[in-house]
């Protein structure tokens, strides 16, 4: 197992090409458990963050020129204790030094907050979490919608996905930390009900879909990875000890910012993360005959 956290590759043709490796283990200076990266263009600097479990540290470095990645002596690091009792999670990257993240305190509603990294501060937003019928508390709420906050590359606007099912949007930041909603994609509740399981009060009904994780973005687009999978399907696969990556999507839906369908895209092959790399789609994905996990590529043109 590598001591580092971060593995870096290249293209080269068709194929990856391993440069190195970055950020160790631990909670030392330059260390971390559980890690955020994200890069800034304006400034080329690349940022680490780790808030899940009040780890609460920061690192970012300048990449001119990007040896710096690999030489913790051209880092910035803070510990940011002024996060305090805060519960954020899944930050996204605005510039340098501030992230748009989930939640705000553990008894507050507020789907979301501002982290500002250089002021010292987290703002909360004035936007709820969507009212579920089954009286759940905040701090559940907040786990409940746990989702993913993706950025477009150039401008203040952003698309959220909850992680469980299918409930998306696009939205705008605009002056004063107004959220401003561009469109709903997906805005059908999910169907959950209520158990007594301890420490877990719902549970989603087995005709509720799974979430869309497979996202990506690039200045004109949203790449939305669909599949109608729902939790029975899971449920009996799980039983029978089935790979739930059969269940990664196959069928890309694409979006442009303004929440309009543009077209689909069918893989030869089911995939998970991605991103898009100039006009190509590139994904993880599992080879079906071996169980290895492989990178696949896809030109978008």
């Amino acid at each position: 197992m590598s001591e580092k956290k971060f593995s870096v590759y290249r293209f080269s043709g068709d194929s990856l090409k391993k440069e190195g490796e970055f950020l160790g283990y631990g909670r030392g200076p330059y260390e971390m458990m559980i890690a955020r990266v994200a890069f800034d263009p304006d400034t080329r600097s690349l940022t680490m963050l780790a808030d899940y479990n009040r780890e609460n540290r920061f690192c970012r470095v300048s990449l001119d020129p990007p040896e710096n990645l690999y030489d913790v002596s051209t880092w910035e690091y803070r510990q940011l204790s002024f996060i305090g009792d805060c519960s954020l999670g899944e930050p996204c990257l605005i510039d340098r030094s501030s992230y748009l993240t989930m939640g705000h305190h553990t008894d507050s509603l507020n789907m979301f907050s501002l982290l500002d990294i250089d002021g010292g501060r987290v703002v909360p937003l004035d936007f709820s979490y969507p009212a579920l019928p089954l009286g759940l508390s905040p701090m559940v709420q907040e786990v409940v919608w746990t989702g993913r906050i993706r950025k477009h590359p150039r401008k203040n606007r952003f698309v959220y996905n909850a992680q469980d099912f299918k409930y998306l949007f696009i939205f705008e930041l605009e002056e004063g930390n107004h959220i401003r909603i561009i469109r709903y994609l997906y805005d059908k509740l999910p169907q959950v009900h209520a158990t007594r399981e301890q420490g877990h009060p719902y549970a989603f009904d087995d005709a509720c879909e799974d979430g869309c994780n497979s996202i990506a973005v690039d200045d004109d687009h949203i790449y939305i990875g669909y599949s109608q999978t729902t939790y029975g399907q899971i449920r009996d696969a799980a039983r029978a000890r089935k790979s739930l990556s059969t269940f990664d999507p196959r069928r890309i839906n694409v979006y442009d910012w303004d929440g309009n369908f543009i077209r689909r895209l069918v893989l030869d092959m089911p995939v998970g993360p991605m991103v898009v790399v100039g006009d190509r789609l590139v994904a993880a994905s599992v080879n079906p005959e071996t169980a290895e996990e492989i990178i696949v590529s896809y030109p978008l043109h």
